[in-house]
């Protein structure tokens, strides 16, 4: 498999993961820690009137879980047996067609989620 088709093939499959967990984090209503940057720790509960943040600890978790995800398939690929793979142009075409589809529903989901929790909806 060429180098380029490899880095292709990854890149695709790290976006596509990073949008699907994090639709994953916001549908399944995944407890996370806060951070409280007044008191400048980070809690396991939201705390009623009390900034927190919830974006650090969801960026962290998604992005590690993309990048397991991502690492996986580059392994899988570089083994001996993977390394006949042709990445074909139709098969390119369809990859960044499919990774695209997935970025677009589960960020869209993610507006829809963060509108709808401010009330701007």
């Amino acid at each position: 498999m060429k180098r380029s088709d490899l880095t292709y093939i990854v890149g695709s499959v790290f976006a596509a993961m990073t949008g699907l967990f994090y639709f994953c984090v916001r549908w399944l209503k995944i407890k996370l820690p806060r951070y409280y940057p007044v008191e400048h720790t980070w809690k396991m509960v939201k705390e009623k009137g009390v900034c927190s943040q919830a974006w650090y600890s969801v960026q962290v978790l998604v992005y590690l879980l993309a990048g397991i995800t991502a690492l996986a398939v580059y392994l899988y690929l570089k083994r001996s047996a993977a390394k006949d793979i042709k990445l074909t142009p139709v098969a390119a075409k369809w990859l960044g067609v499919v990774t695209t589809v997935i970025i677009a529903v589960c960020m869209g989901y993610i507006v829809y989620n963060e509108y709808s929790k401010w009330g701007i909806l």
